[in-house]
């Protein structure tokens, strides 16, 4: 299944929590076996003669571990600016402990700069997004914007997904489906640290460093506002997209946009959030948002978690 770029916005909300892949650590090297004894002068040697007596079976090495492959790094820091990298990470990281629900609406405007015209975007839609901790979410486009009028998002672009903490729902209702994509029992429960922000909720700020190069973007005549730029460090993410830039406020530490630059480094998709509201304490009062509700005459179609030894992607990228 491919990553939809939706859900990359809330994996960059939810995780499926994929293993952070470790480092394989290399064997010490051995040294040299040490010199047999020496035979001393006129004594007999005995012969060694091939014999026919089993030998013991040795059990089979246990396999090493192998790291997934890495693209080349995008750039290098130096100390200070690995330092303020760390200082902005921290920070963040001390925010996010501190949310336990959240929610927001965001306006993305999507860019082909390959087919379409590169300064106009082919798309502009609304949406809301819903987050509450550790492990569910809600990401869902409702309008698009045509002509300065907003209109309800066709059916055949329509995006919507909930996770629950035990399944991943992805609503298709162009063909009149639920897909619930159940995560392995492993990763039930798990904090949101793989997709769709993996900025935006539960971040820590090491896991994000073993998965991204990080380097702080904000240009010179920009204030009040910490860009973050990260790229991939491993193919698994990749596949999914070139870049992205997170962009947070300095004043309360809050999201403000997010641009995904897709794998082909020309595309690009970018959101910005606002009406924000976190640990809403009336949002009990409101409801369950993360469960889904499937009409009737619609189908539901469960897809079972892969192997443990598989990494997790989430369901399908659109763009």
């Amino acid at each position: 299944m491919k990553l939809r770029s939706g859900l990359f916005v809330l994996t960059t909300l939810l995780a499926l929590a994929a293993p952070v892949w470790a480092q394989p650590q290399a064997n010490p090297l051995r040294g040299p076996d040490p010199s047999p004894p020496a035979v001393e002068p006129d004594q007999p040697v005995r012969p060694q003669l091939p014999t026919l007596e089993p030998r013991s079976p040795q059990p089979p090495a246990a396999p090493q571990p192998v790291a997934p492959p890495q693209p080349p790094p995008p750039f290098r820091l130096t100390p200070q600016e690995e330092a303020q990298v760390d200082r902005a990470l921290n920070l963040w990281e001390q925010r996010n402990k501190d949310i336990k629900t959240f929610d927001c609406h965001f306006k993305r405007w999507i860019y082909d700069v390959v087919f379409g015209p590169p300064s106009e975007a082919k798309f502009k839609e609304l949406g809301v997004i819903k987050y509450a901790a550790p492990d569910r979410g809600l990401f869902r486009v409702e309008k698009e914007e045509k002509g300065g009028k907003e209109t309800p998002i066709p059916d055949a672009r329509a995006e919507h997904w909930i996770a629950d903490g035990k399944s991943i729902w992805e609503c298709k209702p162009g063909q009149k489906k639920w897909i619930e994509h159940k995560l392995p029992p492993e990763l039930q429960g798990k904090a949101i640290v793989e997709t769709p922000l993996p900025f935006l909720f539960n971040a820590e700020a090491q896991k994000l460093k073993q998965r991204y190069w990080i380097r702080i973007a904000t240009p010179s005549n920009v204030q009040d506002q910490v860009w973050l730029e990260a790229y991939p460090r491993f193919q698994k993410d990749a596949a999914n997209f070139h870049h992205s830039l997170f962009i947070i406020t300095t004043q309360g530490m809050v999201p403000f946009a997010l641009r995904v630059v897709q794998p082909n480094g020309k595309d690009f998709t970018t959101y910005q959030f606002y009406d924000i509201v976190v640990n809403d304490p009336l949002r009990l009062f409101q409801g369950n948002p993360f469960r889904a509700y499937v009409p009737s005459g619609w189908q539901t179609i469960v897809e079972e978690p892969p192997p443990a030894a598989q990494a997790r992607r989430p369901p399908g990228e659109r763009r």
